[in-house]
């Protein structure tokens, strides 16, 4: 990318716009950041302002209706915001700027049993998956040059799992945590890095990029426990499996949602381990910087 590149992240005030704010200039890009409040990128006239003032090489979409649960519940701002809102986006890029746009493992039914690659047939399970699969749809129907990035289980600055961990181990054990969902968890500061990379390396389509290695979410429970008690940010208290049959939730979680990274490797963009990330996050986390 030029070291002149001018991006628009959307989204700015979540965990990986955050991150990639951060990160931007150390990649030789301007970044404008546009949070939730400040840019509704369902809203046409918004986006197309948005782009007239600010004439971006690269509009990276971190915006998205990310409660999962409350999709189920809340159909109409699911698709807002993961299905309408990269549509304008693709619009108003199509000629123009390059798309970034982030999506999800919840766009497979999670019935794989190995690494799940980009092109992979889609079958979600829930509603927080439909509308992030028709917002991807939008975007390759609209012809304009993009790149769809599904990732998982991210963690970084603002509210995440690692949080919610210390701050349950905090309140006193044992904590149960499920074990029959697999995936890879995924720091945003090294998924910002690897976004930045892949750009430069001309990706486009689908790419999937996430942390190395595998977990279920009580052996990132454990890890968080473990390394946050080492730390002085937790107790070290008990951690129990559980089936997520004895934690209902309102949507439906993938069982196995590992994304395939061979496409990444093949680029060069290898992420770290997701427990060396995760010593990365909790360093930042115990020295009070932003991670």
């Amino acid at each position: 990318m030029s070291r002149e590149a001018r991006w628009l992240v959307t989204g700015a005030g979540g965990q990986l716009g955050r991150a990639a704010l951060a990160l931007a200039s150390a990649h030789g890009v301007r970044a404008h950041g546009a949070s939730r409040a400040e840019l509704d990128v369902a809203d046409p006239h918004a986006v197309k302002s948005a782009l007239e003032r600010v004439r971006p090489d690269v509009v990276l979409n971190c915006a998205a209706f990310t409660a999962v649960d409350r999709c189920e519940t809340e159909p109409d701002a699911a698709e807002r915001g993961n299905a309408r809102g990269p549509a304008v986006l693709a619009a108003a890029c199509a000629g123009g700027p390059l798309l970034v746009h982030v999506s999800t493992d919840y766009v497979f039914d999670g019935r794989a049993c190995s690494p799940i690659p980009e092109d992979a047939a889609t079958s979600p399970v829930n509603a927080y998956g439909r509308s992030k699969l028709a917002g991807e749809r939008a975007i390759e129907e609209a012809g304009g040059e993009h790149l769809i990035v599904r990732t998982q289980w991210v963690f970084g600055p603002g509210p995440n799992f690692v949080r919610t961990i210390l701050r349950a181990a905090g309140q006193g054990g044992p904590l149960r945590v499920v074990e029959d969902q697999l995936g890879r968890p995924t720091w945003t500061t090294a998924l910002a890095r690897a976004i930045f990379a892949a750009l430069e390396r001309g990706a486009r389509g689908r790419l999937h990029l996430c942390c190395e290695g595998t977990a279920s979410f009580f052996d990132f429970a454990c890890a968080i426990v473990e390394s946050g008690a080492q730390r002085g940010l937790c107790p070290r208290v008990a951690v129990h499996a559980i089936p997520s049959r004895e934690m209902p939730r309102p949507a439906v979680r993938p069982a196995y949602g590992v994304l395939g990274l061979e496409r990444a490797r093949g680029l060069g963009l290898a992420l770290p381990h997701w427990r060396e990330a995760l010593e990365g996050y909790l360093d930042a986390e115990r020295e009070g910087r932003d991670a």
